[in-house]
């Protein structure tokens, strides 16, 4: 054989050698770059969530404030701003429960690793608490305000999962087995991810209302210019239906990007990746299916912000 071709030879074996190992190329760098990136992602969506859901009081005023401009109604200021289908309370229950969550998560990552560190016990604990605290709050919400809001259901689903969690912490803070603990994530994690998936049934609830009111608001912009337009037309009152009508359709559309639903319920995909994860015996193809799992939330992280943000935007 020449010497060119066992050099050819040499380099074909070693590109078979490097295909097979890539695949398991997935070690601890790698691990925690994942649960950062899950970190930093959760962020993104608990902040978005919060945004959207804020943003429902301010649609139903402008709505009703264009009706009583176009009707020459006196206008109510105080009645106004007591226009609200959602509660601040309401809200900052299903964020502060999202949020607790998410932290739980990468707490369970850290433990998944083998570090049950103080800080890992301490923070475990401490969301344990204030999940708690949440559920105790939660009970004291009135019935609902709005269709598509359960506050009595919530409020279980919450209780439940602060049990759960609280199950878990006792393990951690009295350093019991490995073993042990893990069982423990695991028996108990249906009430975890039953509060998540509520948490994303409620945000799929306010989107769907904001949708249909934003409907709503487009027919009722078409009759008002229907009606001008049949009389003696206002000019001013014309340039204002059209500058209503520009930021119709500018809402109109940012709506469908704006659901936070669907990367609510990445998050709970990725934090049932990491629990499987916790109950395998952790191959490198284990770990590359939680990775693919964290990378499928980021992506519906990121445009979920923007489209949000744009939404809010058009609406001032």
């Amino acid at each position: 054989m020449t010497p060119r071709r066992k050099q050819s030879c040499a380099i074909f074996l070693l590109g078979i050698v490097l295909l097979s190992i890539l695949p398991i190329a997935c070690g601890p760098e790698d691990y925690q770059k994942s649960i950062q990136q899950f970190q930093d992602a959760s962020n993104v969506v608990i902040n978005a969530t919060e945004a959207f859901l804020n943003n429902m009081n301010t649609i139903e005023q402008n709505k009703q404030l264009d009706q009583t401009v176009f009707e020459k109604k006196p206008l109510d200021l105080p009645a106004l701003n007591k226009v609200e289908i959602i509660s601040p309370d309401e809200i900052r229950l299903r964020t502060g429960a999202l949020n607790a969550l998410a932290q739980y998560t990468s707490n369970l990552a850290q433990l998944a690793q083998g570090n049950a560190g103080s800080a890992v016990t301490a923070s475990t604990s401490q969301l344990s608490t204030s999940l708690q605290t949440l559920a105790q709050d939660a009970k004291k919400l009135p019935g609902p305000q709005s269709s598509f809001l359960n506050n009595p259901k919530f409020s279980g689903i919450l209780s439940s999962a602060a049990s759960a969690v609280g199950a878990v912490a006792q393990l951690i803070v009295e350093h019991k087995a490995r073993r042990e603990i893990e069982k423990s994530i695991i028996d108990n994690d249906a009430a975890v991810t039953a509060l998540i998936q509520q948490i994303s049934d409620d945000a799929e609830g306010a989107y769907l209302r904001q949708k249909n009111q934003l409907s709503e608001y487009g027919v009722q912009l078409s009759r008002d210019y229907d009606l001008e337009i049949r009389r003696d037309p206002d000019p001013v009152l014309l340039l204002i239906l059209a500058k209503n009508i520009k930021t119709y359709r500018a809402k109109e559309s940012q709506i469908p990007a704006a659901d936070p639903s669907p990367a609510i319920a990445k998050m709970k995909d990725a934090h049932q990746a990491l629990v499987s994860y916790v109950k395998s015996n952790k191959s490198p193809k284990n770990l590359s299916e939680l990775i693919a799992t964290v990378q499928d939330l980021a992506n519906a992280a990121s445009p979920l912000g923007q489209a949000i943000q744009n939404l809010i935007s058009a609406s001032l």
